[in-house]
């Protein structure tokens, strides 16, 4: 009778240790993304927090600077060509997206059907562009598109299309329009590829349920595919989302932000406050960089929701 307390303390005691040991093994091992994590997120947006309180140059010290509060971020706010960047980085967000989703989704439903011929030479097509970097398509593009020598004007002009050369960055509004055009060729093919991945995940059991119920490929199309991908269609979205709002090199090698301030998007904005001008103003740039990236958090927070009743919708199919 003296013995089975004992035995039952040990019991309790070993399994407290496995449990002890599952958790320490567990943390172990998420241990280098927390701290990879930590150093290249939370610590930068704690640096930026407190840049953006001083009047930084970015020498020496930042408390040795001085501390100026908020008056950064109204002075950024007051700031037109901010504005200006800000409504550019959204403008030329929405209308890129609205270029690059619709038509990868468009070639990966036709790359995916079975009775396309030539599947692996289509797909390499429109994945060669994407290996090649943004800065190289970029400078080749420039010249390409220029207006007194370019080849794509000279080619017009040649075939009597145009009378005049067209200067594709002669307006703010025109380069950055040019440059959504471009870095969406350049960028398909990887969109293509999130989309077909999407589309194979859906079971083949239900096209083959709804054809035999008689339904045609709009049908199938409409009440399968798309209720069915909805949250991979989320997701994808919100990544081209967020590589559209950091469009930077594209605008730097092509238009400079020009004419003028014309084409300044927020990425070129905060690096031409604090690396292009001097003095260098770290704390504006922080100020810009911080509000800009709340307003971004704001619009994931809002896609979460979306997120969640995709998934409900999903599970409703029973996948």
């Amino acid at each position: 009778m003296g013995l089975r307390p004992r035995s039952k303390r040990n019991r309790a005691a070993s399994g407290m240790s496995m449990r002890a040991s599952d958790y320490f093994w567990s943390y172990l091992t998420i241990l280098p993304f927390v701290l990879i994590f930590g150093a290249l997120t939370i610590w930068p947006i704690i640096r930026t927090i407190q840049f953006s309180l001083y009047d930084y140059n970015g020498i020496g010290p930042v408390t040795e600077s001085v501390y100026v509060g908020l008056k950064n971020y109204i002075t950024v706010i007051k700031d037109h060509v901010f504005r200006q960047a800000y409504l550019n980085s959204w403008l030329f967000t929405i209308g890129q997206s609205l270029i690059k989703l619709p038509i990868s989704f468009f070639l990966a439903v036709l790359l995916t059907q079975k009775w396309l011929k030539w599947k692996v030479a289509f797909r390499t097509a429109f994945f060669l562009p994407w290996l090649m970097p943004p800065a190289i398509v970029a400078m080749v593009f420039t010249y390409l598109l220029h207006p007194a020598n370019g080849a794509i004007n000279e080619f017009l002009l040649d075939f009597n299309l145009i009378q005049t050369p067209i200067n594709f960055f002669g307006t703010g509004w025109a380069g950055l329009a040019t440059i959504a055009v471009i870095s969406v060729w350049q960028i398909m093919g990887q969109y293509i590829i999130f989309w077909m991945a999407a589309l194979m995940s859906i079971p083949e059991e239900l096209y083959e349920a709804a054809e035999v119920d008689g339904a045609n490929a709009g049908q199938k199309m409409l009440y399968i595919t798309l209720p069915l991908i909805a949250p991979m269609a989320i997701i994808i979205s919100l990544l081209g989302v967020v590589w559209a709002l950091g469009i930077f090199d594209w605008v730097q090698i092509m238009t400079s932000g020009g004419p003028g301030t014309q084409s300044y998007t927020m990425y070129y904005y905060v690096y031409m406050k604090a690396f292009a001008k001097m003095p260098m103003r770290y704390g504006i740039a922080s100020s810009a960089g911080f509000l800009f990236g709340i307003t971004v958090l704001i619009l994931f927070a809002f896609n979460s929701r979306f997120i969640n009743f995709a998934q409900r919708k999903r599970r409703e199919y029973g996948v």
